[in-house]
């Protein structure tokens, strides 16, 4: 349930010139990033925004096959693992994120290109000189205005993924299967960016869900507020 705090920002939220039109969430594995990203849809439908979310991969039928695919026990090449995520972004972008953005629509993607240089190039530690470049060519260039990255300790989310999947731990995918080392260099590149990129935003996942969403909607807020102003 959603508690007074949370209505009372989103009251606000009414008050902006405008937010952004394309926001992201990241996070390592059990963050509860995609939780998030469902709860602030829903929240920005019910205020009268016309937000609509995404999956990265997924959504489209190209990008939901390659999902099927990269969540299975199929042995894949790192590589050959990039150019699938690339591949199924850049289906999501032409074919779902451009339309929407044209028509004016909120995009709330769960993951996108941050996922990609933090799973890929610090995780797997591919190319970390052009690995930019071919995120660049997967999106030609459309990229979120504001991410949110929910952060939790590499402990904390192997902690959830065994709760979540205590019955039937063969169910994890390949990225739920990795280990702390692996979910450690993850978490440190979001944690860096956020130093350097000023639209890179850290909430605190260990918190409560409502407490979480607060937090990310006052950074919305505020992010909105400092770019666009308030209706006067």
């Amino acid at each position: 349930m959603i508690d007074s705090d949370i209505k009372d920002i989103l009251s606000d939220f009414k008050r902006l010139r405008d937010i952004p039109h394309f926001i992201s969430f990241e996070g390592i594995e059990g963050s509860g990033k995609t939780t998030q990203a469902k709860i602030l849809t829903s929240a920005l439908k019910k205020i009268g925004l016309p937000a609509i979310l995404v999956k990265d991969p997924g959504t489209t039928k190209l990008g939901e096959k390659i999902r099927k695919i990269l969540k299975s026990n199929i042995e894949i090449s790192p590589t050959a693992e990039l150019f699938l995520f690339l591949s199924a972004r850049r289906q999501l972008v032409e074919e779902v994120i451009k339309p929407a953005l044209r028509k004016g629509k909120i995009v709330i993607s769960d993951r996108f290109s941050h996922s990609t240089l933090a799973y890929q190039g610090r995780g797997r530690m591919l190319f970390p000189e052009t690995l930019p470049m071919l995120c660049y060519l997967s999106t030609g260039g459309v990229e979120p205005e504001i991410v949110i990255v929910i952060d939790v300790k590499p402990e904390v989310g192997i902690s959830r993924l065994k709760e979540r999947y205590r019955q039937d731990e063969s169910k994890k995918d390949r990225f739920e299967r990795e280990g702390e080392d692996f979910l450690r260099r993850v978490r440190e590149y979001y944690l860096e960016i956020s130093k350097t990129q000023e639209n890179v935003f850290i909430v605190d996942g260990e918190n409560e869900p409502n407490e979480v969403f607060k937090m990310v909607l006052l950074k919305i807020y505020n992010f909105s507020k400092e770019k666009y102003g308030l209706i006067k």
